[in-house]
């Protein structure tokens, strides 16, 4: 079987079941702090260890996922290890949370510029990109100063870069490869 579509069925399952029980907000927040929780090296050391056994793999997940969490999201982690799944238990959390933008309308914004943006530019953009349809607009902002001046907008997939970085790298890959006449 294809290792992406496991992923995908599991998250799909999960959606499903969320969804029909009325807790989709809380196993969304859930499933984002379990994303990030993944990207982590050490996390990720533990997930892949063939030494540590499933059960401890789940109780340290659990664990780190905190009381907090929904009682549906540590009964998807238990079901997760238990099939000896664990791998992709970050792929499965990626998928929900898209699944899950999908159905609520959420839009995903991250804006990268050199310098922080005022809040009011923030909410300027947020209902520029959220347009006539009243999406939700989850805005990220990243301040990178190799961006130089300009900004690079990502909105879901669609990525723009206006930075005065990537206009710089464009000039230079222009002129490496312009002809020199000698005279």
């Amino acid at each position: 079987m294809n290792l992406a579509r496991i992923a995908i069925r599991y998250a799909k399952a999960l959606f499903d079941l969320a969804l029909e029980r009325g807790v989709i907000d809380t196993v969304y927040s859930d499933m984002k702090s379990l994303d990030q929780l993944c990207a982590m090296e050490e996390v990720k050391a533990v997930i892949h260890n063939p030494v540590i056994s499933r059960q401890k793999k789940k109780d340290i997940i659990l664990a780190l996922t905190g009381a907090n969490t929904d009682r549906l999201t540590a009964s998807f982690i238990e079901l997760i290890f238990s099939h000896g799944r664990g791998e992709y238990l970050a792929a499965a959390a990626r998928n929900f949370i898209d699944l899950t933008r999908r159905h609520r309308r959420i839009r995903q914004v991250t804006l990268t510029t050199a310098v922080p943006v005022t809040g009011r530019l923030k909410e300027e953009m947020a209902a520029l990109i959220s347009g006539r349809e009243k999406e939700t607009v989850e805005f990220m902002e990243q301040v990178d100063p190799s961006v130089i001046g300009g900004f690079i907008l990502r909105v879901d997939d669609a990525y723009i870069d206006a930075s005065v970085r990537n206009r710089l790298n464009r000039y230079r890959k222009e002129f490496s490869l312009a002809p020199y006449t000698a005279e």
